[in-house]
């Protein structure tokens, strides 16, 4: 069952939680204010996200109690739970953030928002990378592991080297499913099986196993309160969307690049 576990974490690589910390990066910071709230504002997702490029719009400098009437993000490869996704696109309006006084010392938060519209793309390449070079890379039982997105769904494999007294099984292990929607704010993994050396499991035992890791991801953990209302799949991406799409304008710009990622 443990090793069952282990291939199902494959999934949990989807739009997993920001990272607290950061590299240090070759950059170019710009904007139109060098010192500013919204240059610490800027730095903050720089230092969360790792991007390779980013945009952002605001209509005003933050206030001194932390009030962003309108906002816009244009992220190229952020680094998101421990992997580089394509993009990610946001726009919020009515942001409160906390008071302007504290964002030296601490992380800025966001203490209320209007409306959040978001668009995010995330490449099968960098999934199976991260895979194989992060995630189990250190683990010595896992080989050829693998994730193919197709327009059905999802396939994910990897064999698992289980050593049973003087024995070692070789187990090929299975996951086919599709990704679901749930409250706007959770991807489920649906209508999926489990497959050990081409055996299918019982239904129960796999709904037990399933089950564990559900919800696949929680939105609610993200800096700005994302909800979804379509995630698609084709063959090369997966693409999670809100019912209206971000729209640029034009207001305040900050823009950044850095070399080498």
């Amino acid at each position: 069952m443990r090793s069952m576990r282990f291939v199902i974490l494959l999934l949990l690589l989807v739009f997993s939680a920001l990272p607290c910390e950061s590299s240090e990066v070759n950059q170019r910071l710009e904007s139109e204010g060098s010192d500013t709230g919204g240059s610490r504002l800027f730095q903050e997702f720089i230092e969360r996200l790792e991007p390779v490029a980013m945009k952002m719009k605001i209509s005003n400098e933050p206030s001194v109690s932390g009030w962003v009437n309108h906002l816009y993000l244009d992220i190229k490869r952020p680094l998101i739970g421990g992997i580089r996704i394509e993009e990610l696109k946001v726009e919020a309006s009515g942001i409160k953030f906390t008071p302007t006084s504290s964002w030296n010392g601490e992380n800025i938060e966001i203490e209320n928002i209007l409306y959040v519209k978001a668009f995010g793309k995330l490449a099968e390449d960098d999934i199976n990378r991260s895979i194989t070079q992060e995630e189990f890379g250190e683990e010595e039982h896992w080989h050829d592991l693998s994730l193919d997105f197709t327009e059905s769904g999802l396939y994910a494999k990897g064999y698992y080297l289980a050593k049973l007294l003087m024995i070692k099984l070789d187990i090929l292990i299975e996951i086919t499913g599709d990704l679901a929607i749930v409250d706007k704010q959770q991807i489920w993994l649906d209508n999926y099986s489990v497959k050990l050396n081409k055996v299918g499991l019982p239904q129960s035992l796999t709904d037990k196993a399933i089950s564990k890791i559900q919800p696949i991801l929680d939105l609610s953990k993200f800096m700005f309160p994302l909800k979804l209302d379509s995630v698609s799949i084709d063959e090369n991406n997966v693409t999670l969307r809100s019912r209206f799409l971000p729209q640029d304008f034009e207001g305040i710009a900050y823009n950044f690049n850095s070399k080498g990622k």
